[in-house]
């Protein structure tokens, strides 16, 4: 297994799933990646976090203080970094600031459920995976 000291990076549909779906598979992702390494985050991650998840399109699913719990627990197993890469690889342009999380803390995976990052899959020792290749991987 991995040591909790290292560094993963989760996209932010990822994570708003995982409350949006507390007992869906991406929610064990979320518990599973939680257990095992310090989530990373930056700035611009965490306002993309926090502004989608506020989007009047979840209000049926998440009442205000369930997206503001949500955002604390998560906020409780975050670690935030500087950012400082200036790499482009991804189709998306606004997906390469998770490239460049991951390579500012140093981090080998992400998870993400977008096919746009997916498509690069691996750059230096950085890996893209999907959640349910990350739960095969880190499921005990």
């Amino acid at each position: 297994m991995t040591n909790k000291s290292s560094f993963i990076v989760i996209d932010t549909n990822v994570l708003i799933s995982a409350g949006l779906l507390p007992e869906s598979k991406v929610a064990q992702v979320l518990s599973v990646a939680v257990k095992e390494f310090v989530i990373a985050q930056n700035l611009e991650t965490w306002n993309e976090l926090e502004t989608r998840i506020s989007r009047p399109k979840f209000d049926r699913y998440f009442s205000l203080t369930g997206r503001l719990d949500h955002l604390i627990n998560i906020a409780q197993s975050v670690q935030f970094f500087e950012s400082i890469s200036k790499i482009s690889l991804s189709r998306d342009v606004t997906d390469d600031k998770f490239i460049r999380l991951a390579l500012d803390c140093g981090a080998n995976m992400i998870i993400s459920g977008d096919h746009d990052l997916r498509d690069i899959q691996k750059h230096q020792d950085l890996e893209i995976i999907s959640p349910d290749e990350f739960l095969k991987r880190f499921q005990t």
